[in-house]
């Protein structure tokens, strides 16, 4: 069978071949390769019932690369076969791709998968972003470390709200590094925080007395601690 659908495949390339029949075979296969070949590849071929048969293979790599090449893709049928996916990856990578991918409701179903690492990376990489409801879902997801590069990489981020959700997880490494790269960070809470997590924030305050921007902060704090 494997071989001959490649030929009813390599025989839909013909320039004058009669490709409804070749197909509809092909399609009726379930290969999932050959049927995302066919809708890249062949001058003609049947999108719609292309489309639905590749989903329902469950390839999502080729559903995914199907909206990027093939000529003609229905992105609400995309969206929905995402969707039930559940693949917080794939969501993101067709947002970067698909030209007709609905943003926002690509990033409702992140914020539903609760993943942090790609609300981050859609807020840094997508096209159409909405900053506030992506700073909600990722305040809601809770991860210090995306929490810190979001608020060193992103375009628009809340530092005050961002800055009491990073301490309230207070894990010291994220902590620090907010403090190397922030544009807006408050070094005196930071310290305390620092200073209450004794053994795991050793090695961090370690790195603040040498590091160029915590180090003059440090010192401001010293000596309002000397003035009182």
């Amino acid at each position: 069978m494997g071989q001959n659908i490649n030929e009813i495949y390599t025989s839909g390339l013909e320039e004058r071949a009669d490709r409804t029949e070749r197909g509809r075979m092909l399609i009726e296969s379930g290969n999932s390769e050959y049927i995302y070949l066919a809708g890249r590849n062949w001058k003609d071929f049947d999108y719609t019932a292309g489309q639905t048969r590749l989903c329902e293979t469950g390839s999502i790599e080729l559903v995914h690369k199907a909206g990027i090449f093939w000529p003609c893709f229905d992105y609400g049928k995309g969206m929905d076969f995402l969707e039930r996916s559940g693949s917080a990856e794939f969501i993101y990578r067709a947002g970067r791709f698909w030209s007709g991918y609905d943003h926002q409701r690509g990033l409702e179903l992140l914020g539903r998968i609760n993943n942090a690492r790609y609300i981050y990376y859609a807020g840094k990489e997508w096209k159409k972003f909405n900053f506030n409801r992506g700073f909600d879902l990722l305040m809601d997801a809770a991860s210090a470390e995306f929490i810190f590069y979001a608020g060193a990489y992103w375009k628009e981020f809340d530092f005050t709200r961002g800055f009491s959700k990073l301490t309230a997880l207070a894990e010291p490494e994220y902590i620090y590094r907010a403090g190397t790269l922030w544009r807006s960070f408050d070094f005196t809470a930071a310290w305390r925080i620092l200073e209450v997590n004794v053994t795991a924030g050793e090695e961090w305050r370690g790195r603040a007395f040498a590091d160029k921007r915590w180090k003059p902060e440090l010192i401001k704090i010293w000596d309002s601690l000397w003035k009182e």
